[in-house]
């Protein structure tokens, strides 16, 4: 009911107060929810990291810098995810082109391409192992044909080089489904009017197609980043602790028979923040040096 003699903003304004009051009790359960699941366990690592047998110490800190193992682990899983984020980009960009192209069988190929998200890491790589392995489906079959040494052909997949292409597997996918988005809401007039005022296809490439593309190439190469930083399962079931990642290292230290939690919570805390500053460093970076 409109209040006599009250102007129009008003009810406008008490209806968009009213409105407000009743989205913040929706959104009410979800900041509990992120509350009690994300910031209470992060705060609890953070704060245990920060002692040493019950005495406040930065030596669970220190140590990242004075033991090679952490050196070598945190230099390893950032090669490991940049250059897995630069490939699964590279590999995916066409494919995910091809899928918008596609016409009819686009629903059915973007279902498909979703699969290998609902995998947990360890079943992708074990998967790998039943294909790729000593006694392998594929090895088995490439003896056959072309006579290889299994042992030889298979080695590859329990080091870095198998990691990556393992980490591929479900880095191509996340790829393709952000950029098949990125496709379909392009300016593709923006192309056409290029062509017709006889830009070649580098200069359209370049100034035109690119700057469309950027915020999505931008973000999904972060996604790919930060899944390759924090992925766990999938190494575990290939590599164990032979190559030398922070997240195994993590694991070897809440698993082994003298558990140091708090070194965990601290490399924990470490593998976050340094995620989360290459990733922000980098959008920020690249969204400079993008041409407008």
């Amino acid at each position: 009911m409109r209040r006599s003699g009250a102007p129009r903003c008003w009810e406008r304004t008490e209806f968009n107060l009213e409105e407000r009051r009743y989205l913040w009790l929706l959104l009410l359960p979800v900041a509990l929810v992120l509350a009690v699941f994300l910031l209470w366990p992060l705060f609890l690592v953070l704060w245990e990291s920060f002692f040493v047998e019950g005495t406040f110490s930065l030596d669970n800190y220190l140590s990242l810098f004075v033991r090679k193992l952490y050196r070598e682990s945190l230099a390893t899983s950032l090669s490991l995810s940049f250059l897995t984020s630069f490939l699964g980009v590279l590999i995916g960009l066409p494919i995910s082109y091809a899928v918008y192209k596609s016409g009819r069988a686009k629903g059915f190929l973007m279902a498909l391409t979703a699969i290998p998200l609902t995998l947990s890491g360890l079943v992708v790589g074990f998967a790998f192992i039943v294909l790729l392995g000593t006694s392998g489906f594929f090895t088995l079959l490439l003896k056959k044909w072309f006579d290889i040494n299994p042992l030889e052909f298979s080695a590859f997949l329990f080091t870095w080089r198998g990691l990556v292409v393992a980490y591929l597997y479900f880095l191509i996918p996340r790829t393709i489904l952000t950029m098949v988005v990125a496709w379909s809401n392009a300016d593709w007039s923006l192309i056409e009017a290029a062509e017709s005022l006889g830009a070649s296809r580098a200069t359209i490439a370049r100034r035109v197609l690119l700057p469309m593309l950027a915020p999505a190439l931008l973000s999904g190469s972060s996604l790919l980043f930060a899944v390759s930083m924090g992925a766990f399962g999938t190494a575990f079931a290939l590599t164990g602790t032979a190559v030398k990642i922070l997240p195994m290292i993590i694991y070897t230290h809440v698993s082994d028979m003298s558990a140091d939690i708090a070194q965990a919570d601290a490399l924990a805390v470490v593998l976050t923040l340094v995620t989360t500053l290459v990733i922000v460093g980098y959008e920020r970076f690249f969204a400079v040096k993008s041409p407008r």
